[in-house]
This record gives C-alpha cells, sequence and structure tokens, in this order.
C-alpha cells in the first residue's frame, strides 16, 4: 500500500523523478553497448585472481561453489582459504588495501557464522567460515590483483604465525 502526497486526485503518493528515470535508461544503455567487452574483461580478471590464488595457496585455497558446468557471474571468486585461524572477516582485517565481503551474497549479517548458502550448496562449516567472496570490476587491473593478493598473503602469513605461538605455549 502507498501512503503520501495525494497527486492526481489521490491516486498515487509522489511525483516521479523524470530526470533520474531518463539518466537510468540513458546508463542503461551506455552499459548495454559495452556489456560483452566489460564481461570478458571481467572474466579475464576474475580467473587471473584464481589462478594467482592456487598459485600462492596451493592446495589451502578452495573455491566455493564453482562447480563443473556451472555457469558464474564474471566478476566474482568466492573462495576459502583453509587452515586454523583463517576466518574470512578475520583475514579482511588484516589486509589495508583489500574491500571485500565474507560468505555469500545472500549472508546474514552474522559474520561470526557460516553463510546459510554455503552450506546448503554442501561446503563444510570449517570452510564456510573461511570463505571471502572476492569481487572485480570493469576498471580492475592485474596490478590490483597483485597488491590484493600481497595483502592476503601477509594476513595468512601473521595469522598462521600467530595460530602456532598460541599452540606452541600451551
Amino acid at each position: 500500500m502507498l501512503y503520501g502526497g495525494g497527486q492526481e486526485d489521490n491516486y498515487r503518493p509522489g511525483t516521479e523523478n523524470t530526470g533520474m528515470i531518463a539518466g537510468l535508461g540513458m546508463a542503461a544503455s551506455l552499459v548495454n553497448k559495452d556489456l560483452e567487452k566489460y564481461e570478458s574483461h571481467m572474466r579475464e580478471v576474475r580467473d587471473f585472481l584464481e589462478q594467482q590464488l592456487k598459485d600462492r595457496f596451493g592446495s589451502s585455497v578452495q573455491f566455493n561453489g564453482k562447480l563443473p558446468g556451472s555457469e558464474r557471474i564474471p566478476n566474482t571468486c568466492n573462495v576459502s582459504i583453509l587452515g586454523q585461524g583463517l576466518q574470512g572477516q578475520r583475514v579482511l582485517s588484516r589486509c589495508p588495501h583489500l574491500q571485500a565481503s565474507v560468505g555469500s551474497a545472500c549472508h546474514s549479517h552474522n559474520i561470526n557464522r557460516p553463510s546459510h548458502i554455503l552450506l546448503a550448496i554442501g561446503i563444510p562449516c570449517e570452510v564456510a567460515g573461511n570463505a571471502l567472496r572476492l569481487s572485480v570490476g570493469r576498471h580492475t587491473t592485474k596490478q590490483d590483483i597483485d597488491l590484493v593478493l600481497q595483502d592476503l598473503q601477509e594476513a595468512v602469513t601473521a595469522i598462521t604465525a600467530e595460530e602456532q605461538s598460541t599452540q606452541n605455549s600451551c
């Protein structure tokens, strides 16, 4: 139910912002014109990111939702770095340059629980808890990816050292 200003004999509660509507239409038209180029670039950069993650972290990296035969959006990688203490939020808190999310796009605001979406697709709880959702855009470069990977490498190294130190002190 809509309530408001009573325009058009109380038929609707407001005035459409014609300028913004026209602007949105023009923006959609411009994006659509170059959509294939944007999609190709994002897929290339995302694939580069995933390959670099594999190269740096080896078997400690697991890609979530990257299932054989499934289609994926070109700009997103959901990855878990496996290991004690490497929960997504903890890793992100150590990354000064990386801006990312934990879990899945449908994840609740409770960052201390693994995403119910990842759990529903069969990702084990301890893996889902370490999930990072990394996105690239049409302006993301391979140099940006290198900086993010450096951030991740330093964060994982520091957390792993802390975890080992804690285990050795008990």
